[in-house]
Parts: structure tokens; sequence; C-alpha cells
């Protein structure tokens, strides 16, 4: 269940009867639950996966809204009972479900898009969740301000902490789900130093405005120019800059860029239509869609880059990442070291 490698990829709504926030367990049989982070990634699973699923099913979707570690724990409290019938999780979130048993294997059987789905998004995973697309870790800034920003990660991180840029500048959180896996990437720069992780963000400190724990809170933040300079995810950023932004721009710096997948998992209890959904987002069409609405890169080799995007999907030898077995560990206590010594 390795994920130290770079990811090799193989080439590449309106019909929600029901966006709710469900308060208690999932019971009723006749709707289905599922998560979505906020902003374009919402509407990107109504207009694609959920309409997908409502056209084949005509049963009703509800939405839970918010961030990995708190669906999963909302999971671990009613495994029999499950308040999430398929679960969105980072990549650390993933790996501790299914140490805790709380997800059912995905089969060609079941999700039939599987047989086209590279082995790796979901072997990896011992088959307990599949990865329905890859994004990076990048610089979205304002061109306006900011002319030439540092090329690699380290001249950023001087950068920012000399005043280069003011305060106006906003990174990932330590508590963000992806924040422990940035800190690892961090580290990496600097032979794998996770103290020196640390020292770089407290030097860092006094000029960002707010370490973000929400990317729609964030993106809310640049939008409204009180930041130039933020450290943010590829597929929404360039969502932002084609929706009527061109002042902003976007790069990945030298010498890679800390990458995310995002794995689905049918929770176990829950209804057996919830495959169907799976199905959906693996299938060709709605994967396209989700390409073409979020920028990133889907795991279904069938579907290719459109042409006016090519330049704005994550080149796949860029993107890094832990092993999350050998680090999953280690993250709770980077987590209680950055609320000791970051707030």
């Amino acid at each position: 269940m390795s994920r130290h490698r770079i990811v090799a990829l193989a080439g590449a709504g309106a019909v929600v009867l029901s966006t709710l926030i469900a308060a208690g367990p999932a019971a009723a049989q006749d709707r289905l639950v599922v998560t979505a982070f906020g902003g374009v990634w919402r509407e990107s699973i109504e207009k694609n996966f959920i309409a997908c699923f409502k056209q084949r099913t005509g049963k009703d979707v509800a939405i839970q809204t918010g961030e990995s570690a708190d669906w999963l724990n909302r999971i671990r409290a009613n495994p029999g009972n499950p308040p999430i019938h398929v679960v969105t999780l980072a990549q650390s979130d993933t790996t501790r479900g299914i140490r805790d048993g709380l997800f059912d294997k995905v089969t060609v059987d079941k999700a039939p898009n599987l047989k086209d789905i590279p082995e790796r998004f979901y072997k990896d995973w011992g088959s307990h969740s599949v990865d329905v697309h890859v994004g990076g870790l990048g610089v979205i800034y304002n061109k306006d301000v900011i002319k030439d920003p540092p090329k690699d990660w380290k001249a950023l991180i001087d950068a920012i902490a000399a005043g280069k840029y003011g305060k106006k500048v906003s990174f990932p959180s330590g508590t963000y789900s992806w924040g422990p896996d940035m800190l690892w990437h961090i580290a990496q720069l600097y032979d794998g130093n996770i103290d020196m992780a640390f020292a770089k963000m407290k030097a860092i400190a006094p000029y960002v405005v707010k370490f973000w724990t929400n990317p729609v809170e964030a993106l809310n933040l640049f939008g409204s120019k009180e930041v130039d300079l933020m450290v943010y995810w590829d597929g929404r950023a360039w969502a932002f800059i084609d929706g009527g932004n061109p002042w902003a721009g976007f790069y990945l710096p030298e010498p890679n860029s800390l990458g995310a997948t995002v794995g689905f998992s049918k929770v176990k209890n829950a209804p057996d239509f919830a495959w169907v959904y799976i199905d959906c987002a693996l299938s060709p069409g709605p994967q396209l869609g989700h390409m073409k609405t979020l920028r990133y890169t889907v795991t279904n080799p069938k579907v290719a880059i459109p042409d006016d995007i090519k330049g704005k999907i994550s080149p796949a030898d860029k993107l890094v990442w832990p092993n999350y077995v050998e680090f999953i560990d280690k993250f709770p206590a980077w987590v209680e070291r950055w609320n000791k010594e970051m707030r």
C-alpha cells in the first residue's frame, strides 16, 4: 500500500434534489449521502457524478460538505449505521479508514468502470478505495503586484520570511487535511528534517495573514486581494483564473510539488446503490466533466485532456507524496506540535 512514488498517469447539479448537511445517521435507504469539499469541488460532483447517479437510479442525494478528518470521525462513531455512504478522503484519512476496516472493497462487478482504471489507483489501497483525480499544491499570485515570483520552494520560503511580500501571504495550516503532508514536503527540501520544516514555518509566520484550513475561505481571501501570494491547489487555482480573473497566475515551484489524490470509498453497511455513484465517478463522461470543472487530472485513461486546458494540468513527474504507511503515525504529533508552536 505504499504511495511513495511519482504518479505515472496514463493520459490523462442541477439534478440534485437534496443538498443537505445530514445531522444524523443516514438510515433512509431511498437517498445517497456523499461528501464534498466546498466551492467548485462541490459544484463539480453535483453536475458530473451526482447527475450521472440520479439519471441511473432516480434517487435523491444529500451532500455533506466539510473536511476529511471530520467525515472519518463521523463514520467511526456509528459504523453500524453510517451517516455517510460514499466518502471522499485525503490519503492520510483513507489510510486510517482502511486500518479501521471501515470500507468495502471495490470490484469490477460492483463498479464496472473500474476495469479502465490503472491498478495503481486502487490496488495501493487494497481495493478499499479508488482514486478519482490527482492534483498538486503550488502557488497562486497576483501578477499585477508580483512580477517574478521565485521559481523554487526554498527561494520562495526565504523571500516570504524576508518580508518581500509584506503581510500579504497565505499558507495551508498544519492542521488542514493535507497539512501534515505539506510539512513532510517542506521537510524533504531540507534533507527530511521536520524540525527545519517547523523552523521555516515560524520564520514566515509574521507575514502570513492566515494559515488556511478551508480552501474555499482561502480562495475568498485571495480573490478579495487581501493576500498577493498563496500556496494553493492547482485545479482550484486554474478554475478561479479561468473564471474571469486574468490578474492571477499559478505555477508549481521546483523541484517538485506535493501531490494529492482523493479516494472514493463505499462505507461498510451503506446501501449497495452507493456503488452506482462510485461507478459514475469513474466513468469517462463524468470524469471529463470533472476535469473541465476542476482542472485536475482524472484517473480514467480513456479521458483525453482537452486542448484548451492542457497547459493547466499539473505534470505527473512534478508530484510526490509521503509513504503513508511509514508516516501516518507521525502526523498526529506534527499536528499537536503545530497547535502548540504556531498558535
